[in-house]
């Protein structure tokens, strides 16, 4: 006979597997009109703007473009020159059986630009992508049997406290603000190449919003008023109210995001005549992604004292609360310039996807970097250095978890000129995020088989603890129980029970 069973169920998220690939886009430019003939290229930057993210019917479709910065020399006036120009992109990625959305994350990892004469450009970008799929799940449980009592069932329950993903959403919102160069620096004539970062600092769920905060880091090249060509950079903090991201009420919520830039606007503050201020507006595309914590109990074994039963047991997956952690790797650069450096204008790295490998407890990340300088020689003529280079580092993590990174990126750089070119410094942060997912054997479904219990055998057994048995594994194979046999030792707590000892076992006619 079939027994009814008590079961939790809980909707969900289950992410699937990060998938990763690198495509190439490529494109030709005519040079404006407004632009003199271009001589040389000196350097060329890149900054993904995300425009769209779709799913249907199994894929995922993105769709956006690159905003190139072009430093160039022109063949008729003195002085570095800058274009931007974009090159629209649009990826199409299959996503596994079940996915309905997906976190998307982009970079280009290289930028090439080259003449086909002075009047046109061609330009290879590499841009790497990783999507993590996200389908509905449920996840079910039986922590009781309301007929435990009539069949004389024993249990034994495992109670843990997992963590689900409860809600995904998509979120934009604007941030805009204006930083001011110090009172000692050259005021700014024309922008040349602003480039813009960005982090997430901490993302907090509070009733049915999310509050995100994070820093927009900003880094400007550009000429002054006499001329010259200088640098700047500060990181802007920005917070942002997320409205209607979660529906749950009274529970302990965990959030976090991916931020995606998908659009930018950066430049001198015309209005006000302030050649010191520069005006800073962003438009962000939030994934939001809510955790719920749950405490569940789940039946793991049984046996009945007075009939057979048949158990259904299924494997069952428990997410536990993911942990993050951080580890910082030095990293030290050479970049050979084959000519005397006068000064450098501006350093930048920039990480592609990272790769993780797990081994007894350690974890091992490493991520492309583009390692880039921009100098002037002598002569005072504008150069770059750029390459491509391998950062890694080890954590530490426990053994049974998944472990995935978060995020890379680099902290400050310092560059110093030397005899061979130019040395870079800086820290590699990388943010990884470690989730425990014991697979637990649950109750699925019972049945009984009444008066199926053994006769003809003695009622007391003299029997030693086993070394790695339980007093349960015991009860059960003489279909008993522990307090029964706790009682028949007259003990009272099974703990002070060592391995060898001899038991009194009372068993079941």
């Amino acid at each position: 006979m079939e027994l009814e069973l008590k079961k939790e169920h809980f909707a969900c998220y289950r992410p699937g597997a990060p998938i990763s690939s690198t495509r190439e886009e490529t494109g030709e430019t005519i040079v404006p009109d407004y632009c003199p003939d271009i001589a040389r290229i000196v350097s060329v930057s890149a900054c993904l703007l995300l425009r769209s993210q779709a799913v249907s019917e199994g894929r995922l479709t993105v769709s956006g473009s690159v905003k190139l910065t072009l430093l160039y020399l022109a063949e008729d006036s003195a002085g570095l020159r800058s274009l931007e120009y974009t090159l629209p992109f649009e990826q199409n990625e299959k996503l596994p059986e079940g996915c309905d959305d997906a976190s998307v994350e982009g970079r280009v990892c290289t930028a090439e630009a080259r003449l086909l004469n002075p009047r046109k450009l061609f330009t290879r970008l590499a841009i790497e992508w990783r999507f993590t799929p996200y389908g509905r799940a449920s996840l079910t449980v039986c922590g009781e049997i309301p007929a435990q009592e009539q069949y004389a069932i024993q249990t034994l329950c495992e109670q843990r406290e997992i963590s689900l993903i409860r809600s995904l959403s998509h979120k934009d919102f604007v941030f805009s603000d204006e930083l001011s160069l110090p009172g000692g620096r050259e005021a700014i004539r024309e922008l040349l190449c602003p480039r813009v970062k960005l982090r997430v600092t901490e993302v907090k769920s509070i009733g049915s919003k999310a509050i995100l905060k994070g820093v927009a880091c900003i880094s400007l090249l550009y000429a002054g008023e006499d001329g010259n060509l200088n640098s700047y950079a500060e990181e802007l903090p920005f917070s942002q109210i997320l409205d209607g991201v979660s529906e749950e009420e009274g529970k302990e919520i965990a959030a976090s995001a991916v931020l995606n830039l998908s659009g930018c606007e950066i430049h001198t503050d015309g209005e006000s005549g302030d050649k010191r201020a520069v005006g800073v507006k962003l438009f962000l595309h939030a994934f939001v992604i809510l955790r719920g914590t749950e405490t569940v109990c789940c039946i793991t074994d049984l046996y009945s004292t007075s009939c057979d039963t048949v158990p259904e047991m299924e494997n069952v997956v428990l997410w536990q609360t993911p942990e993050t952690v951080t580890v910082t790797q030095s990293v030290r650069e050479q970049l050979d310039a084959g000519t005397a450096v006068k000064c450098v204008l501006s350093a930048d790295v920039c990480f592609g996807g990272a790769l993780i490998r797990q081994d007894e407890g350690k974890a091992t990340v490493s991520a492309a970097a583009t390692v880039s300088v921009l100098y002037l020689d002598e002569a005072d003529v504008p150069l770059s250095l750029e390459r491509r280079i391998e950062v890694a580092a080890e954590a530490s993590v426990d053994g049974d978890a998944q472990v995935s990174v978060e995020s890379v990126c680099a902290g400050d750089i310092t560059a110093s000129i030397n005899s061979g070119g130019v040395e870079l410094r800086f820290p590699a942060e990388f943010r990884l995020i470690s989730a425990a997912a014991p697979v637990c054997s649950c109750l699925a479904g019972l049945s009984v088989e009444e008066g199926g219990s053994k006769s003809g055998v003695p009622s007391l057994v003299l029997r030693a603890l086993r070394g790695e048995e339980s007093l349960w594994d015991i009860a059960k194979e003489y279909r008993t129980t522990a307090e029964e046999i706790l009682s028949a030792n007259e003990l009272t707590d099974s703990s002070v029970i060592e391995a060898g000892q001899m038991l009194l076992i009372p068993r079941k006619r």
